[in-house]
């Protein structure tokens, strides 16, 4: 793990973790992280120094990389290869754990104080993070899988994840909307494969996907139609942007950017 000064790129400091690490979750100038031996580790932000430790379970024998943690700024909320979710306090202490009903498919989201997860029974639970208290559930069409992502457009804000319909023993995507604090679903946009970027991309007025073959699609977050779709060499796994250039990452190693069809009045000139 390496941290860098942001105007010189130097290495401030650097630490060996127990192995590949996950995403980080930032607390009280600490930053924390999971590692595959499913140990968790707060690390100070302006010196590398170890703050505290925390592991209950053992090492994964699937050698999987775990999900990140999510913070709320009072509690760290994560999920061990077993399944157990763990609730820690600024001092990396246990608060309170619980083994879900079923298997946590997805990241962990924190969103205006509730702890959300897609679980494999096809719902997405959201819990009180300082208690582990149930606070609602959504029953979906499709598994959640990955990283939900955010939007809000006019004031009204949205929740998007990628899904898994199984059928006749066979595998399909999905794409999920939902109206702001998993209230209900507003739409649902089948797919021939899984998508394989890490979460939905919302940029502009769409919410993109990507797929191990280079295929991206665009959809209206309106609506659910397809705007627009290109393709790329790779298997895409994520997905960034400015103003005017969506930025494609790949699996093999290669960035793509590219600048999306203008509408139809803009080419002509209207």
């Amino acid at each position: 793990m390496y941290a860098f000064e942001a105007k010189t790129g130097n290495v401030r400091w650097k630490l060996k973790a127990s192995g590949p690490s996950t995403s980080f979750a930032e607390m009280d100038h600490a930053v924390v992280f999971g590692t595959r031996e499913d140990e968790w580790i707060a690390v100070a932000a302006n010196s590398g120094k170890v703050n505290w430790k925390f592991s209950e379970a053992g090492p994964d024998a699937q050698c999987e990389i775990r999900t990140a943690p999510v913070t709320d700024g009072e509690t760290v909320n994560l999920v061990a290869h077993d399944g157990t979710l763990f609730a820690l306090n600024g001092a990396g202490r246990k608060i309170w754990s619980q083994q879900p009903s079923s298997p946590v498919t997805t990241s962990l989201f924190m969103h205006k104080d509730v702890l959300y997860f897609g679980a494999a029974d096809g719902h997405i639970y959201g819990l009180d993070p300082a208690t582990g208290r149930p606070l609602n559930n959504l029953a979906t069409p499709a598994i959640p899988k990955g990283r939900f992502a955010w939007g809000s457009r006019g004031g009204v804000e949205t929740e998007y994840v990628f899904g898994i319909e199984k059928k006749d023993g066979q595998s399909r995507g999905a794409l999920l909307k939902f109206s702001d604090e998993f209230d209900r679903l507003l739409w649902t946009q089948p797919a021939e494969r899984e998508w394989t970027s890490e979460q939905p991309h919302v940029w502009k007025d769409w919410v993109i996907a990507g797929s191990c073959k280079g295929d991206i699609v665009a959809y209206g977050t309106s609506d659910g139609k397809q705007a627009w779709s290109e393709h790329v060499k790779g298997c895409i796994r994520s997905f960034g942007h400015d103003d005017s250039t969506l930025f494609i990452g790949v699996q093999e190693g290669t960035v793509y950017a590219y600048r999306p069809p203008r509408p139809q009045s803009f080419q002509r000139g209207e």
